[in-house]
């Protein structure tokens, strides 16, 4: 005898689509993977004017790179093509004879810094640091001057 107002079939908990639950998981991988896609395009583009091609011809390559992270006592310098001079200006600050530490080799083209004491920049801050170089051919004279710039990151 079946009592009045009773069910007499089981209750059911409410079913989950599998589809559902699938479409949310590749979702989210899929975003997931896109994220980390980007992180990496990102950490492996090289920026800043040392990026192939976005050096002018009176440049060969600055150092450290664009982008590069290096210790606080790095050599900072720019590799300037035959006849060409520069300084370099480190973080707002001008370094631009061998009295303030500037390492000049004309004949390999090398002009360099080494941060230390005694010198106008004794380390590189930690974080960002960006470094203009004034680059200018020789015969002509500084007021041929152009501006080479690119900021890297010191620990």
């Amino acid at each position: 005898m079946v009592e009045q107002g009773s069910d007499t079939t089981p209750a059911r908990a409410p079913r989950r689509r599998m589809g559902a639950v699938t479409r949310r998981v590749v979702t989210t991988l899929l975003v997931l993977g896109s994220l980390a896609g980007l992180v990496v395009t990102v950490s492996l583009a090289q920026t800043g004017s040392d990026a192939a091609g976005n050096l002018p011809d009176s440049v060969e390559q600055v150092m450290p790179v664009a982008g590069a992270e290096v210790p606080r006592q790095s050599l900072i310098g720019i590799d300037v093509a035959t006849g060409h001079d520069a300084y370099l200006v480190i973080n707002g600050i001008e370094v631009r004879s061998t009295d303030d530490g500037l390492i000049k080799d004309l004949g390999t083209g090398l002009i360099q810094f080494q941060p230390g004491p005694g010198t106008p920049v004794d380390s590189l801050e930690p974080g960002r640091n960006c470094v203009v170089a004034n680059v200018w051919d020789r015969i002509v004279g500084e007021e041929s001057t152009s501006a080479v710039s690119w900021c890297f990151d010191a620990y």
